[in-house]
């Protein structure tokens, strides 16, 4: 008898050429797959106000700008992007809600940020706001673990020791710009220290407040401060316009002195050059000199006589009824 072998069913058959028949599309579509993901993995893309760094095994290779880049797949390569172009905001002593600005005193982290020691010994609230970029992402990401707790870390002992520096008077009024221009400055350079790739861009100070239990004195005190300014202004504003007069007509008088005197030694000198040039004439004709200075002075004086007298010069006693004469003058 022929031999047909062992008997299979017709369903395991059919099983058996199934799987050929899959087993013939996995290969193609395994392949498929891993060119798929390979190509996804291969590509990355940064937005235009981002920037990029490739690690490639947790080593620093480049930073890549806005596009579409190329990396090594399958975890060789990490990316990590930052928004380079944006200004970050750290609020300090407060926290904006719902768009506004709203001082949260209910935290115990807020309560003891804000509160500061002034240098006279009182204390003051203050609020304040840094704004920042970055500048160098290999650092933003590399060098430091929390960048933000730095930064807020930093600011806070910069802001602390300024106070700290100066009485409750220079923080609540004149010592502000002087303060948000310091804090600054030393925030940049301790940050630049430590290699955060952090641009300070700017610190507003928001408000610098004294303590509830004492805001109503301090505010007493610095409205008394402002009436005193007014007053000081008004005076200064006063002397700034009396003194420019009083100025002038101290210069007017001196001028016209000036000029007085110059006349009236002009004219001395005239007189008296009129009198030597008279004199020298007198010298060389006495007699006849005489004579016209004794008729010119008549002919001016004799005119605003109202009645004349002509008297013998011989006579004596020309009121002798009075007893005027030269004898009773003498007695």
């Amino acid at each position: 008898m022929p031999n047909y072998g062992p008997y299979r069913e017709p369903q395991d058959i059919n099983l058996n050429i199934q799987w050929q028949s899959i087993k013939r599309f996995m290969i193609p579509f395994f392949i498929i797959i891993f060119v798929i993901v390979t190509g996804y993995t291969a590509f990355f893309t940064v937005k235009t106000n981002e920037e990029a760094i490739i690690l490639r095994f947790g080593r620093y290779i480049e930073t890549v700008g806005p596009g579409l880049h190329t990396k090594i797949p399958y975890g060789v390569d990490r990316i990590l992007k930052a928004e380079v172009k944006r200004i970050y905001n750290e609020e300090f002593g407060f926290r904006t809600q719902d768009y506004g600005f709203t001082r949260a005193v209910g935290y115990d982290d807020v309560r003891e940020e804000k509160l500061m020691l002034t240098g006279d010994l009182n204390c003051a609230e203050v609020h304040w706001v840094i704004r920042y970029k970055i500048k160098a992402l290999e650092n933003y990401f590399l060098n430091v673990k929390n960048v933000r707790e730095t930064i807020r870390g930093v600011s806070q002992a910069v802001m602390r020791t300024l106070i700290g520096d100066r009485s409750i008077d220079e923080v609540l009024t004149i010592g502000r710009i002087e303060i948000e221009q310091k804090s600054k400055e030393n925030i940049q350079r301790i940050l630049d220290g430590y290699k955060c790739g952090i641009d300070i861009q700017t610190v507003l100070l928001k408000g610098v407040d004294p303590p509830a239990p004492v805001k109503d004195a301090f505010n007493a005190v610095n409205q008394a401060i402002q009436i005193r300014d007014k007053i000081v202004n008004d005076a200064e504003g006063q002397k700034n316009k009396i003194l420019p007069a009083a100025e002038g007509k101290k210069e007017q008088v001196i001028r016209e002195a000036e000029g007085y005197r110059i006349r009236r030694v002009n004219e001395a000198t005239g007189d008296v050059k009129a009198f030597l040039a008279v004199y020298e004439e007198y010298k060389n004709a006495e007699d006849v000199t005489r004579r016209r200075l004794f008729l010119e002075t008549m002919l001016k004086v004799m005119p605003k006589c109202e009645k004349l007298y002509i008297i013998d010069k011989d006579l004596k006693g020309f009121l002798p009824i009075l007893g005027l004469s030269e004898e009773g003058a003498k007695r």
